[in-house]
């Protein structure tokens, strides 16, 4: 094999120069590439020369590599007593050289050992020491997004925990591990109440102006040569600002770690209420219910990758316009037939997992097809911690003006008002983005202000509609904020998604809303609307959850947000919308107004509408009140 002797000779002269250090690494290479070509022997001597080499030199995180290399091959050998000490080795090894980043992997290892003997205590107890840790990491990281990234990388743990919790049928622990790093970025900001602070200087301010100076160019440009420098200018620049974000403030160590116990989340839910927080993994998944009366971990009868893949084939078939399809059927007897407790209970909370984040539960046909939209009001949260905090959040101060609506804003001045194609490509790729104008968006904004009330109601309409004209408003006075604007996702930079409103030209504003300052915004809101497409998209970040806009307005004080998963259609937007604010209007809770606007648009199109055109809104965040009128 061609590699093996490259590594072969290299460690000859490493050796002949006497040069232990890279004779330690290239051991560890050659350990990793015999044990892919099935040579366990040659790989076990590899690398406990290696252990013995580094540990040697003092370089312990060379040594704690190896270590845990060596305990995985025991523990697949079966030599269950040999992988734990070298384990306990590695451990040791990670401490020594205070590699706080590595430490969570061994320790987690052990305890994935300690369970796998049947010592449940000692691996529940190795599981927290692994969550403290990450949780000491989480709070140095200097920004939430790069908080979420961090949590999302180190899910493996809390996965394990909660599924030996439930498999000794410990609800509980189960659900406190989950609560651990479920929504875990938005939690921590809410209780801080600064989510992100950053160093107001002329250095900041210089870098803000030229992101926004770049993306105008990005707009204008369709040169996939001019866009790719632009692109790579604009990384540069946010990385540049990134190093002005301030870590969270210094918070206690129980007010950090301390999650929703079971017994208060029962006690805030209703009796028609019901909690469904899903984890998906190989071979099986799982949905902890709670309601008001019990909690129990219930067994999936599919794995990650078929549910995935399962609601990819669904969505697909949305866009496509079909109406109960297969897929759903398939999706409605794994997630939801299971759920026994599910009876009697006429509103779901619903904490996603994976993909299922981008899935509107409520489109879900039973067996004779039958939407759930139909029977059962759904909301979606981060976890139950964040629907604890959203309940018991005291607003700065009350909201004194009704609505401030933002819509018809001129994307496209060279055209006629009456276009309502969309281009649906990404600003941030090489083909750049056309956007066209929405000509509904106008009456959509006038009628939910009207159906609302207009005390102190402020409506940006038209050459008005301009982000500098958003951000002079005093937001933090308004009981609803309604954006029938277009969106851009970015899955892959998640400070990049924005709202795109008009842009002033006297104003050194982009037009882009995005999410780092839609999540530096302080708002006192009931609802933030945001009616425009892929709003619910966003960055998956294991078990932490989702990074999108909508996660940036409760950042930002929302206690709720109505956000979409697909890109809408601007007239049946506008009739739900009509419907979602007659009904807030009768004082339903806002949860329920959706549902029933969506009830709404089906009996007027007598059930026939596909789900493309009304499934597509959810409601996030604290859903079972009505709106605070001032």
């Amino acid at each position: 094999m061609v590699v093996l002797g490259v590594l072969l000779e290299a460690l000859t002269e490493a050796s002949r120069a006497q040069k232990k250090g890279h004779e330690a690494q290239l051991l560890i290479l050659l350990g990793r590439v015999c044990l892919k070509t099935g040579k366990v022997t040659e790989a076990v001597h590899y690398l406990e020369t290696a252990v013995a080499t580094a540990g040697g030199l003092n370089f312990y995180r060379m040594q704690g590599d190896a270590l845990f290399d060596l305990a995985e091959i025991y523990k697949d050998q079966g030599d269950l007593q040999t992988a734990e000490a070298r384990l306990q080795a590695a451990r040791e090894a990670s401490r020594r050289v205070g590699d706080r980043y590595y430490l969570p992997r061994d320790l987690t290892a052990l305890a994935r050992l300690k369970a796998r003997q049947g010592r449940i205590q000692d691996a529940e107890a190795l599981y927290d020491d692994a969550e403290d840790v990450i949780d000491g990491l989480v709070v140095r990281e200097p920004g939430p997004y790069s908080r979420s990234s961090l949590v999302g990388e180190m899910s493996e743990t809390y996965l394990e925990d909660f599924e030996l919790a439930a498999r000794v049928k410990d609800v509980s622990r189960a659900l406190k591990t989950l609560e651990r790093v479920r929504g875990r970025t938005v939690a921590d900001a809410l209780r801080a109440g600064s989510p992100n602070v950053h160093v107001e200087s002329a250095a900041y301010t210089r870098i803000e102006s030229a992101i926004s100076t770049l993306q105008v160019e990005l707009m204008r440009s369709e040169n996939p040569d001019e866009r790719e420098r632009l692109l790579e200018d604009l990384e540069e620049q946010e990385q540049r600002l990134a190093y002005f974000n301030e870590p969270a403030p210094t918070r206690t160590p129980p007010q950090l770690l301390k999650p929703v116990e079971l017994k208060t989340i029962q006690a805030s839910l209703a009796p028609d209420e019901i909690i469904l927080e899903y984890v998906l993994d190989e071979p099986q998944s799982f949905c902890l219910a709670v309601s008001s009366r019990g909690a129990r971990v219930t067994a999936l009868g599919a794995g990650r990758r078929h549910i995935e893949e399962l609601t990819q084939r669904y969505l697909e078939q949305i866009r496509a316009l079909q109406s109960a399809s297969d897929a759903g059927r398939q999706l409605y007897s794994i997630l939801v037939e299971p759920i026994g407790e599910r009876d009697g209970k006429s509103h779901w909370i619903i904490v996603p997992d994976g993909r299922l984040y981008f899935l509107p539960f409520d489109s879900l046909p039973d067996e004779q097809g039958h939407y759930l939209a139909k029977s059962v009001v759904v909301t979606y949260v981060p976890s139950a911690s964040v629907l604890e905090i959203l309940k018991g959040r005291q607003p700065t101060h009350q909201p004194t003006r009704a609505f401030l609506g933002v819509g018809d804003v001129a994307y496209n001045t060279s055209r006629s008002a009456s276009v309502t194609t969309m281009v649906l490509r990404g600003l941030y790729d090489l083909a750049g983005v056309h956007l066209e104008n929405l000509p509904g968006t106008r009456h959509e904004v006038v009628a939910a202000e009207e159906a609302v009330g207009k005390k102190g109601s402020v409506l940006l309409l038209g050459p008005d509609a301009t982000e500098a004209s958003f951000k002079a408003q005093p937001l933090g006075d308004f009981s609803i904020l309604h954006l029938a604007v277009h969106a851009i996702p970015s899955a892959q930079y998640p400070t990049r998604a924005a709202l795109v409103l008009g842009r002033d030209a006297a104003s050194k504003e982009d037009g882009l809303l995005q999410e780092r300052e839609i999540a530096r915004m302080s708002l006192n809101a009931d609802l933030v609307t945001l009616s425009a497409c892929d709003t619910g998209l966003g960055k998956l970040e294991g078990e932490e959850g989702v990074t999108n806009l909508a996660e940036a307005f409760l950042f930002a004080g929302a206690k709720s947000v109505v956000a979409s998963l697909w890109e809408t259609e601007d007239e049946y937007t506008r009739a739900l919308m009509e419907q979602f604010y007659r009904h807030l209007a009768e004082k339903q809770n806002k949860d329920a107004a959706l549902q029933h606007a969506k009830i709404d648009l089906l009996r007027e199109y007598g059930g026939r509408v596909p789900p493309f055109f009304w499934a597509g809104f959810v409601l996030v965040g604290e859903g079972s009140s009505p709106i605070t009128r001032p």
